[in-house]
């Protein structure tokens, strides 16, 4: 007996050692390459508009000529280095810390999900775990988390909207009217700011709460005056984001428009291509069956917030579909084509969850139904599995799926910071910016970048000075125009 509690416990540390391992060393590059990220495409913009209407006058002019986002233009307004006139400084601080906010919002959602059944280290543990999957083949690191504008108004919201599923979850768990009070009104100022940072955001956050407070009224045939109150916090905000006069402006430059039932069909495509590149590789599978035996013990506890939230399997994958279907085809109807990788950094981040909640769910429902108790895996799987894992996170640049040949973001990461790619890169552009500061030349050509890293670079100038990420640089350094050499 006591050899059998002996071997459990070592194989327990084993399994926590090497997901430790693995997390360690998925998010150290991303980590270190933060220190050489630069400002892009509309940082500058934002840098010239905020010097010309000043930092609250910036966020009316663009609510007003461009986007209804308040939130987001705040935060690019009041938080971006750029806009008050630096360009290394700072920058990667800011990288960073979105990067981290992540992290914690994950934290607080696993703390609210499982209550007290693990300790600190464990849920951070969890967390570590799930950035690292996100950082492994989200589909743009650079636009996700090197590129402030786009990391205001997608990875900053989509950590909002995990700290809000974690007020929710904490709503329905509290022991007294004044902590549920405390949680709702928690709740509606997340919500607020949320609507007010990006679609991708707030469509799934509008599918998901009309519909979970529906589904509570046909359960309990009864309103929930909670979620009512929350659901007209998200319609006003909505109202307010969606009919800004600047998404008017910004739409009105489209010059072709796609029939609404031909972009169901283009995004029912694209999800599912999205589905084969984001499970083909086996990482998710694996991950989902090394987490059965603790997901069976968890299925047994009472009144577990996790448990709560997992009870209706057809729900959740139905909100799955509908949701990724529905932020698809709005991107088809806005844009012509599909989304940008900024966007479908928000879109996987929320599918992973998804994946994990939908497995649970099933396997709750299953292990209810017919009593199968998976006490623990096979030491022989536990280890093929742990391998496939080291090898997918590490040990290979590429996963050559039927669909499509997707990065390993992981891999690429430590080639820009090891090899030197990251180093060049903000050599090279703090060259540049001492010179152009230093220039009295009107007109510039500058030297284009060797072999930047793909990690980290989003848009740079181009040899074209007349286009907007030329003219926007070139306004910010006060010249009439910069380009590249034609090299």
């Amino acid at each position: 007996m006591r050899k059998a509690l002996s071997n459990t416990y070592y194989s327990k540390t084993f399994s926590a050692v090497a997901i430790a391992l693995i997390v360690a060393l998925s998010l150290l590059p991303f980590i270190a390459l933060c220190w050489y990220a630069h400002p892009s495409g509309d940082d500058f913009l934002t840098g010239n508009d905020v010097r010309k209407h000043g930092h609250w006058g910036y966020i009316g002019f663009t609510y007003l000529q461009w986007s209804g986002r308040y939130t987001s233009l705040a935060f690019q307004s009041l938080l971006n280095p750029v806009a008050y006139g630096n360009t290394t400084e700072g920058y990667g601080l800011v990288c960073l810390l979105v990067l981290l906010l992540l992290l914690g919002a994950c934290y607080l959602l696993f703390r609210a999900l499982l209550g007290e059944q693990f300790q600190q280290k464990y849920l951070w543990l969890s967390s570590g775990v799930f950035v690292a999957l996100f950082l492994l083949q989200m589909p743009s690191p650079a636009e996700g988390i090197y590129w402030i504008t786009s990391a205001y108004n997608y990875l900053l919201p989509a950590s909002l909207t995990l700290i809000l599923l974690a007020a929710l979850v904490s709503h329905a768990s509290a022991p007294t009217r004044a902590a549920r009070r405390k949680c709702l009104l928690i709740s509606a100022l997340l919500t607020v700011l949320l609507v007010g940072s990006n679609e991708t955001n707030s469509l799934p956050l509008l599918i998901g709460l009309l519909g979970f407070t529906a589904l509570r009224y046909i359960q309990h045939r009864r309103l929930d005056w909670d979620y009512l109150f929350l659901c007209a916090v998200l319609l006003g905000a909505c109202i307010v984001a969606f009919a800004a006069p600047g998404n008017y402006v910004r739409l009105n430059q489209a010059t072709r428009y796609i029939r609404l039932l031909d972009c169901v069909h283009h995004a029912a495509s694209a999800a599912y291509r999205c589905l084969i590149d984001w499970t083909g590789n086996g990482v998710l599978p694996a991950i989902t069956l090394l987490l059965l035996p603790l997901g069976h013990r968890l299925s047994r506890i009472p009144d577990l917030p996790l448990n709560r939230v997992a009870q209706n399997p057809f729900f959740i994958g139905l909100f799955m579909v509908v949701t990724m279907v529905a932020v698809l085809t709005m991107g088809y109807s806005i844009s012509n084509h599909l989304m940008p990788p900024r966007s479908l950094n928000v879109l996987y981040l929320f599918f992973i969850g998804g994946w994990f909640l939908h497995a649970y769910a099933w396997a709750r429902l299953v292990w209810q139904r017919f009593h199968w108790l998976p006490n623990s895996l096979p030491t022989l799987v536990r280890w093929v599995l742990f391998g496939w894992l080291f090898f997918g996170f590490f040990m290979t640049s590429h996963f050559q799926m039927r669909v499509n040949r997707q990065q390993n973001n992981v891999v690429a990461a430590y080639q820009d910071w090891l090899g030197g790619a990251g180093a060049r890169y903000d050599a090279q552009l703090t060259a540049r910016y001492t010179y152009l500061r230093a220039s009295t030349r009107r007109k510039e050509i500058v030297e284009p970048l060797q072999n930047p890293p793909r990690t980290i670079l989003f848009l740079d100038l181009g040899s074209n000075p007349n286009s907007w990420t030329n003219l926007a640089y070139a306004e910010f350094f006060g010249k009439s125009s910069i380009q590249t050499s034609s090299k």
